[in-house]
């Protein structure tokens, strides 16, 4: 038997109405009935820790999961959201590929190994010909996390899947979004879509296909701790610069993890990485409201996530590279085929 979702929805609040229950702080579902022609959205997950998916749900700044499932998306298919499951939700899955006109989702890298057999969505449908097939018939494609944007820690040495992001599988002939972090933080995905139903059109995104709304500018950049960097002049390689610890320098440089000051010399990545995590911060308990903390100012280092070497290229996190590593940066146009490069952002040590 097909069940629609309106169907579900509405079976759902007549046995919610039997017990005596109200779709209060879980589900208005009345209103859902209303919303069932919101954004079609099909997320599939490949290699990954599903942390993406976790901080997705915790969304608050913009919209919270439940409106936003309510009011905004119509999230045909996800492994933990979907009403559906086993063949039925794959039927709808298919009907609506068929259909098009839906955003793509991509969390987890795609291994390609072995005709892609290293993991598979269903039986019988490896995650690398899913990706390929969905992605035919999607008006846009969101690139979920550093796996999925970059390859991540699931394309990490030795790699034996031969796991690769998006961008690597499918080309740019669509419109792909580039959203990393490790995981993502849901403002980052939120807005993100929030922007292209606004606009009908990509946000102007940098070189790498990150928006530049929230990639546009280093960590360090905005790190409460920047007025004591010092830069890698004051710093031996691999341990913090025991001359900075004097006090008529008058720099609070951080001994080992957990003490208050900069990180530089105990590996913090801030000044190679380009995500606003020091402003928005994580956490937030109420909407346009930013977060509790993030990374640094938690005691650790930055350790680059949002950057398409990671984690490989920004090891080791503990200690400094001793090297002066070129972060590309840099914009493209928010059009459908991506826009031109223009410009390259350099490492900020100032």
């Amino acid at each position: 038997m097909d069940l629609t979702r309106r169907d579900f929805l509405k079976a759902s609040s007549a046995v919610g109405a039997a017990l005596g229950l109200t779709a209060s702080g879980v589900l208005d579902l009345q209103e859902s009935y209303a919303k069932e022609g919101g954004l079609p959205v099909i997320w599939l997950t490949g290699s990954s820790c599903t942390g993406c998916s976790v901080s997705v749900l915790n969304s608050i700044y913009y919209a919270t999961i439940d409106n936003l499932l309510i009011n905004t998306l119509d999230m045909e298919y996800h492994t933990q959201l979907s009403a559906a499951a086993g063949a039925l939700a794959v039927k709808a899955m298919e009907d609506r590929r068929k259909a098009g006109g839906y955003a793509l989702v991509v969390e987890g890298a795609i291994p390609t190994a072995d005709t892609g057999k290293g993991c598979y969505v269903w039986p019988g449908m490896t995650m690398l010909s899913a990706v390929k097939s969905y992605a035919a018939n999607a008006t846009m494609i969101i690139a979920c996390g550093t796996c999925a944007s970059f390859g991540g820690v699931a394309a990490a040495a030795p790699n034996p899947t031969a796991a690769k992001s998006v961008q690597a599988v499918v080309g740019t002939a669509k419109p792909l979004i580039n959203i990393p972090g490790c995981p993502v933080h849901p403002d980052w995905i939120v807005g993100t879509i929030a922007s292209y139903l606004s606009t009908k059109k990509l946000p102007t995104l940098d070189s790498n296909r990150r928006p530049t709304a929230y990639y546009g500018a280093t960590v360090h950049s905005a790190c409460g701790w920047r007025t004591q960097y010092v830069g890698p002049s004051h710093h031996s390689k691999g341990k913090p610069c025991t001359t900075c610890h004097s006090s008529n320098m008058g720099h609070i440089i951080a001994g080992v993890l957990g003490d208050s000051g900069c990180m530089y010399g105990l590996g913090c990545k801030g000044p190679l990485t380009y995500a606003d995590c020091p402003n928005r911060r994580w956490n937030s308990g109420t909407a346009n409201t930013p977060g509790m903390h993030w990374c640094v100012s938690a005691y650790a280092p930055c350790n680059g996530c949002t950057q398409p070497n990671f984690p490989d290229g920004m090891s080791p996190f503990y200690a400094m590279s001793g090297t002066a590593t070129t972060n590309t940066g840099g914009t493209t146009s928010g059009t459908t085929s991506g826009g031109t490069t223009s410009g390259d952002r350099e490492r900020d040590d100032d």
